[in-house]
């Protein structure tokens, strides 16, 4: 299977276990050092989720450059690179040496992942959502004038197999400035400093969809898929096109 050059952007997601038993080629290609974090995680499911965003994140590159994405000669130049700036670890901000022009993101949630691959900075998040997300919670990350927001869903009927009007609307809110973390915008501490008040929070749970916002210069896309349940933000310099790995 092959795919020719989708443009300068492409945001994927999918189920775990489709990325898998679709793209499950590119496992010969993790480094050593992925190896050894995949091999840490104690849940074979964690292991199964790190191992496919990985795997996606090569796939989302190859296919903006135009090669095939299944492994093939080139598959080898898609090596990914993490290492943190504080501590020199083998996680933070990825990137693929070999394609210094490229940028890479990737997010794993229970029982699926999401990635993304641009020639601008780019950030992806996901998160798996249900019914059992505490309405009352105190969420963390949150400034002053969205907690206002978040109580104002408190009175708002709660869907049938979905969580509270806001819990759901905090997800949202965490997806969009983790995928600002994700982009080097700001860091996780620094999260309640970054006010998005005056964004749209209200979702949809029945139904598959996605909403285009704007917070300074980056554009966020929003998406949610109720037959995964999971929420996620992909935020860049301009609007990006989500897809979904065919089951």
């Amino acid at each position: 299977m092959t795919a020719g050059p989708t443009g300068t952007t492409l945001a994927l997601y999918g189920e775990t276990h489709d990325v898998l038993a679709r793209f499950g080629g590119w496992t010969a290609y993790l480094t050593g050092d992925e190896r050894k974090r995949a091999d840490a995680f104690s849940r074979p499911a964690d292991r199964e989720d790190y191992v496919a965003a990985h795997i996606l994140v090569r796939v989302a590159a190859a296919r903006v450059t135009g090669s095939p994405d299944t492994p093939g000669p080139a598959a080898r130049t898609y090596g990914l690179v993490q290492r943190c700036e504080r501590c020199g670890g083998a996680h933070g901000r990825p990137r693929l040496p070999a394609h210094p022009g490229l940028h890479v993101s990737l997010s794993h949630t229970r029982g699926a992942v999401a990635a993304a691959c641009a020639i601008v900075p780019i950030g992806i998040d996901i998160e798996h959502w249900n019914e059992a997300l505490d309405a009352d919670a105190d969420f963390p990350g949150m400034s002053a004038r969205e907690r206002l927001r978040l109580d104002a869903f408190s009175s708002v009927a709660h869907t049938h197999h979905a969580p509270s009007p806001r819990a759901l609307a905090w997800l949202r809110l965490w997806t969009r400035k983790e995928s600002l973390v994700k982009v080097g915008e700001t860091t996780l501490d620094a999260m309640p400093e970054v006010d998005m008040s005056r964004l749209p929070m209200s979702e949809v749970p029945l139904r598959t969809w996605q909403r285009r916002v704007a917070h300074g210069r980056w554009a966020m896309t929003d998406w949610l898929d109720p037959g995964l349940r999971v929420t996620g933000t992909v935020s860049s310099a301009g609007a990006v096109a989500i897809e979904r790995v065919a089951p």
